[in-house]
């Protein structure tokens, strides 16, 4: 670990800033050492910010501190999510977050120590680990709103001028894609949405595990007021390939299942495969970390949401709504 006074790149510059100004830690006496590291494939993982273990007392890395990166900032309400974070841990669901640096735009949080590492998909296939992720979602739909209001479908509305901004290059059949975000989105409004607050980033690099088959959630940058089937069916999309799979979590969420439910989760699947693919394909024009396959990312999403939109019985699931 480093003390503070010698930052080799401009994202040590901004950690020491951030230190600097968290009246919690004595600048002084800590220091910092770079913790997560970015990888786009075959998991989405650390790439949206930049973290740093951090021991006040120069010694024990106690804290973690997390920089939003710059590249979709405009995607992202800085202070719903730390709210959301304050919220989550109140229901012992995620770590304590100990204070922010807005002007950096950090936070600052406890660091979860020995034991913990970050869940994989094979993790959460677990009948046990469904039923309690589920459980937490639930937990957090039952509170009060986190007042930010979100869906995949107002999030593809602002991506496509941004990667159109960018430079980025769409795949030939993306207004064919976009196209049947249309009309998803008008069959699940006609149908009625219930929005409720939300966790919103069920994926499995966003789930830690500890010691005595602990769990908790991390990175808030998504938290929001969501309908809960876009959440869970972007879990059944990530944990399954086939349907009859899926269908068990429905019956977890819900007491028990529904075609109609099970057809708005598959739909909300499918636009969330082509929110990441722009949002990644936006990364891949603005980010600096070209060593990182965001291109790669994104055209698995792509590939995951023509294959979906494409499925025989899929015109059919609008139908059911």
């Amino acid at each position: 670990m480093k003390t503070l006074g010698n930052p080799a790149t401009a994202l040590e510059q901004r950690a020491e800033r951030a230190i600097r100004s968290l009246p919690v830690i004595d600048a002084a006496r800590a220091a910092y050492a770079a913790s997560t590291f970015p990888v786009a494939s075959p998991s989405y993982h650390a790439v949206e910010s930049t973290s740093f273990n951090v021991a006040p007392e120069g010694n024990d890395a106690t804290l973690f501190l997390r920089l939003a990166n710059d590249e979709v900032a405009e995607l992202v309400d800085d202070e719903v999510a730390f709210s959301a974070a304050c919220r989550l841990h109140g229901l012992h669901l995620s770590p304590q977050p100990i204070a922010r640096a807005p002007a950096e735009r950090a936070a600052l949080f406890a660091r979860l120590g020995n034991g913990w590492r970050t869940a994989k998909i094979d993790d959460l296939m677990q009948d046990g680990a469904m039923v309690r992720l589920i459980d937490m979602q639930k937990s957090i739909a039952a509170g009060e709103p986190f007042g930010r209001s979100w869906s995949v479908f107002d999030g593809i509305d602002e991506l496509c001028p941004l990667v159109a901004g960018a430079g980025a290059v769409l795949p030939g059949d993306a207004g064919w894609m976009l196209a049947w975000m249309t009309a998803i989105r008008e069959a699940i409004s006609a149908a009625g949405v219930e929005r409720k607050p939300a966790h919103g980033d069920p994926h499995s690099s966003n789930v830690m595990l500890g010691p005595d088959n602990a769990m908790m959630l991390v990175d808030f940058d998504m938290a929001g007021d969501i309908d809960p089937y876009y959440q869970l069916g972007v879990q059944m999309n990530e944990l399954f390939q086939f349907e009859s799979q899926m269908k068990p979590l429905l019956e977890m969420h819900d007491g028990r299942f529904s075609e109609q439910a099970f057809s708005r989760c598959r739909l909300y699947a499918a636009a969330d495969d082509l929110y990441w693919a722009l949002r990644s394909l936006l990364q891949h024009a603005r980010s600096p970390l070209r060593g990182v396959e965001f291109l790669k990312y994104a055209e698995w999403r792509f590939l995951r949401c023509r294959m979906l939109l494409g499925h025989p019985g899929f015109e059919q699931r609008l139908r059911t709504l």
